[in-house]
C-alpha cells in the first residue's frame, strides 16, 4: 500500500505541472487577442534594476547556509557554499522532493561535511526562507482577497510574532526533524542563537521585499503598468512563490508558481496578459539563475579539498 501511495505521489509530480501548464497554455491561447492588444512596452532600464535588486536572492541565500552550516561546526569558505548552493538548485527542477537536497549533500561531502550537517543548515534556511516569504505576501493580501481586507492589520501584526516563535531553536528543531523523515535524509539538532535565527529571518523578510520589487520592476520592464503597481506585484509574486514551494506535487512549484501568480495579476490586468508575465517571470528568474551557476563555476573553480578524481589520485 505504501509502495503503491510513493508511485502514485511520482506520477502527480509528473502530471500535475503537465496539466497546469496546459491549462496555462490554453488560457493565454483563448485570450491571445487581449494578450496581443495589451500595453506591452520593453524598456531596458526597469530590466537593469530588475538584475541588480535580484543579486541579494542569489548571492546572499549561499552566505547564510554556509553561517548555518558553520554553528553545526562545518564552516566551509563562501565561494565553495556559492557554488554547492547554486548548482544543487537547478536540481529542483528534476521531478522529485529531493535532489536538490542530495545534490547538496554530495557536493558539500567534497569539503569533508556530513550529510546531517547539510541536511540540517538546508533544511532550516529553506524554513526560515518561507517564513520570510509569508510577511510581503501579507501586504497586499486585501487586494486579491477583499473578503481578508478586515483582518490584514491583524495578520500584519500575528505574524511577526508567530514567526518569532516558530524560529525558537526548539520549536525549530521540530519542524526541521519532521521534514528530514519525511524526505528520509538526515538530521542533527539546531544549536544556534534563538537571536541569531530570528536576524536571519528578519533579513530574509528584508530580501523578499527587495527581490519583489525586482519583479515587479521586471513586469513594469516588459508592460506598461503605473510603478505604484510595482510592490503589488512583487507582494503577488511572493505570495506565489509561496504557494509554489509547499505543494510537494509539482518539482521548483513549476505550474502552481505561474497560476497563482497569473491569477493574482488578473487583479491589476486582463487574464492572458497576467499568465503570460507569470511564464516570463519564471523564465526570467530561471536565466538569472541559470548566470548566476556559471559565475559560480566560472569564478569559484575549486572542487574542495576532500575531492578525490575517479583514478584514485588527489585533485592537488
Amino acid at each position: 500500500m505504501t509502495r503503491l501511495i510513493q508511485h502514485t505521489v511520482q506520477i502527480l509530480k509528473f502530471l500535475v505541472p503537465v496539466v497546469i501548464a496546459f491549462f496555462i497554455g490554453r488560457t493565454i491561447y483563448r485570450n491571445w487577442q487581449e494578450v496581443r492588444e495589451a500595453n506591452w512596452a520593453f524598456d531596458g532600464g526597469y530590466l537593469l534594476l530588475s538584475i541588480l535588486l535580484t543579486v541579494g536572492w542569489f548571492a546572499l541565500r549561499p552566505y547564510v547556509w554556509a553561517a548555518i552550516l558553520g554553528r553545526f561546526g562545518h564552516p566551509i569558505p563562501y565561494g565553495a557554499a556559492f557554488r554547492i548552493f547554486r548548482q544543487a538548485e537547478l536540481s529542483r527542477y528534476v521531478p522529485g522532493a529531493v535532489w536538490q537536497y542530495v545534490s547538496r549533500v554530495y557536493l558539500a561531502s567534497r569539503w569533508g561535511v556530513p550529510a546531517a550537517a547539510t541536511m540540517a543548515a538546508t533544511i532550516v534556511e529553506t524554513v526560515l526562507l518561507v517564513l520570510a516569504s509569508i510577511l510581503p505576501a501579507l501586504l497586499n493580501i486585501r487586494e486579491a482577497l477583499p473578503r481578508l481586507a478586515g483582518i490584514q492589520q491583524v495578520l500584519l501584526f500575528a505574524f511577526p510574532v508567530v514567526a518569532l516563535v516558530v524560529v525558537h531553536p526548539r520549536v525549530l528543531n521540530l519542524w526541521a526533524g519532521f521534514l528530514a523523515r519525511r524526505m528520509k535524509q538526515p538530521y542533527t539538532e539546531l544549536r544556534i542563537g534563538w537571536g541569531a535565527l530570528a536576524g536571519v529571518w528578519l533579513t530574509y523578510s528584508v530580501m523578499w521585499s527587495v527581490v519583489g520589487l525586482g519583479v515587479g520592476l521586471f513586469v513594469r520592464g516588459v508592460i506598461s503598468i503605473p510603478l505604484n503597481d510595482v510592490p503589488l506585484v512583487g507582494s503577488y509574486y511572493a505570495a506565489a512563490w509561496f504557494i509554489g514551494i509547499v505543494s510537494v506535487v509539482a518539482p521548483a512549484g513549476m505550474g502552481i508558481r505561474e497560476g497563482a501568480f497569473g491569477l493574482l495579476l488578473a487583479q491589476a490586468m486582463p487574464l492572458g496578459a497576467a499568465l503570460t508575465i507569470a511564464v516570463g517571470v519564471r523564465l526570467w528568474m530561471t536565466l538569472l539563475e541559470l548566470l548566476w551557476a556559471g559565475a559560480g563555476l566560472w569564478f569559484f573553480d575549486a572542487p574542495g579539498p576532500h575531492f578525490s578524481p575517479p583514478d584514485g589520485r588527489s585533485a592537488s
